[in-house]
């Protein structure tokens, strides 16, 4: 079970590994801290250093940008596919997503005329997509399911284009005026109905306030990332 500062609890699957917000922590600390998560995702081959660098300037702008729009938890999702479970087989291929959590303000005075006037802004908004209100064992809540298409330019002057499936969770927090949005992102469309399961035992696991006995939480999930060179 993972706490965080703002009040809520949620739990999430082994094959997420938290990426460094550096919340809490001077700008030292979580130096050494993205330091470790590039050399964990990586390994410690000398030639690698570079991607080393990349990843923890990367992840460094990222983790400003997530923590300024309310971001506490922010993880790197990797899954493999096909295989069996006792390793005799290996995966077909590795599925992978991002997982970031975040608390927003937002006028809340009922947790379901919020969720209804969630759900009419993001079905009337830019993003499209489709939007359906549930209910949640911590409250009523929204899903919100889009796709997007990001294109980059290359050297040769030709382009990449690149497709996204983006599922959210809106739900907001019982009797405060914020509500907490869980957002699993992924390159991998063809997997879109693995990551919906997968996001939705996530949102069964939200719970607000804070815990009431530490046997109450599981241990929470690994740091270390797998390197995805393992698979070449």
């Amino acid at each position: 079970m993972t706490d965080s500062d703002a009040g809520v609890r949620f739990q999430v699957q082994p094959e997420f590994h938290a990426v460094p917000l550096g919340l809490g922590v001077d700008e030292d600390a979580f130096a050494e801290q993205m330091r470790q998560f590039a050399l964990d995702y990586w390994g410690g081959r000398e030639e690698l250093e570079d991607l080393r660098g990349l990843t923890r300037a990367m992840y460094s702008a990222q983790a400003e940008t997530l923590v300024a729009g309310g971001a506490v938890y922010n993880a790197l999702g990797i899954f493999p596919i096909g295989g069996t479970a006792d390793g005799s087989e290996p995966p077909e291929r590795i599925s992978r997503a991002s997982l970031t959590v975040s608390v927003r303000d937002l006028d809340n005075p009922d947790p379901r005329l919020t969720a209804a006037g969630i759900a009419e802004s993001l079905d009337k908004g830019p993003a499209g997509g489709e939007v359906q209100l549930i209910s949640l064992p911590a409250g009523p809540a929204v899903v919100h399911l889009a796709g997007s298409r990001a294109v980059w330019e290359l050297e040769d002057g030709g382009e990449h284009e690149q497709y996204f499936v983006r599922i959210e969770v809106w739900l907001p927090f019982p009797g405060e005026d914020r509500v907490l949005l869980l957002c699993l992102s992924t390159p991998d469309v063809q997997d879109l109905y693995r990551y919906q399961a997968i996001l939705a035992d996530i949102a069964d696991t939200v719970a607000f306030g804070e815990s009431d006995a530490e046997s109450d939480a599981a241990p929470a999930p690994a740091t270390t990332v797998p390197s995805p060179l393992a698979s070449y």
